[in-house]
């Protein structure tokens, strides 16, 4: 599969998460912190699925309403963070700024158009645990019909504003690892942070269809 492929893949599933969670019952062992994690999943999952059956909004409006619930429920900077990797120390605070507005905005975009191709697929929460190391994990699995069921993990973290997701692990595919991976090879490819800035905002133009 190529590296398109795969972050194709896991956003695509990633998505699914957002739209069905049916949320398993706590086990009583578990700290209530991780139910916390859980019931955030299924607080997400259940507005993103009242702004997808409502037909009557527009496309800008659904799509400033999924940029709201990933601000809200995202850390959108510290995953931009990680993904840039060691060329974030280098970049300068205009070259930071530039590159998380957009890498959101990519991010967002991504997300709604992915929403758009829903096609009935069911999310179930397995599990929820942590903290480990600081992160909270939701264990879930997409279930595909007539297709093989996808393992999916939610790392979730505690930041100052609550709880926020900071990475999704989808058959040991890390969404950030691959997009980490996916954003260095642009980076070698334009030669410079600024490349990448002008990479991510072509995108942006394909995906706006301009």
């Amino acid at each position: 599969m190529t590296a398109d492929g795969t972050v194709s893949r896991i956003l695509r599933a990633t998505a699914v998460a957002l739209l069905l969670v049916a949320a398993a019952p706590p086990h009583a062992a578990q700290a209530q912190s991780a139910a916390d994690a859980r019931a955030m999943v299924q607080n997400l999952a259940d507005r993103a699925l009242k702004i997808l059956a409502d037909k009557s909004i527009s496309k800008a409006a659904r799509e400033a309403s999924f940029a709201k619930l990933f601000t809200q429920n995202f850390h959108s900077r510290s995953i931009g963070v990680f993904v840039l990797g060691r060329h974030w120390r280098r970049a300068t605070p205009a070259q930071r700024k530039a590159y998380l507005k957009v890498f959101e905005r990519l991010i967002v975009k991504t997300y709604t158009v992915r929403l758009s191709q829903y096609a009935g697929e069911k999310f179930q929460v397995r599990a929820a645990s942590g903290p480990n190391g600081g992160a909270y994990s939701v264990d879930s699995v997409v279930i595909q019909p007539g297709r093989a069921s996808i393992p999916l993990r939610w790392s979730i973290r505690r930041a100052k504003a609550g709880l926020r997701i900071v990475d999704v692990v989808i058959e040991n595919l890390s969404m950030a690892q691959t997009q980490r991976d996916e954003f260095a090879a642009i980076l070698r490819q334009r030669g410079s942070i600024d490349g990448l800035i002008e990479a991510l905002q072509e995108k942006m133009r394909v995906l706006d269809g301009g």
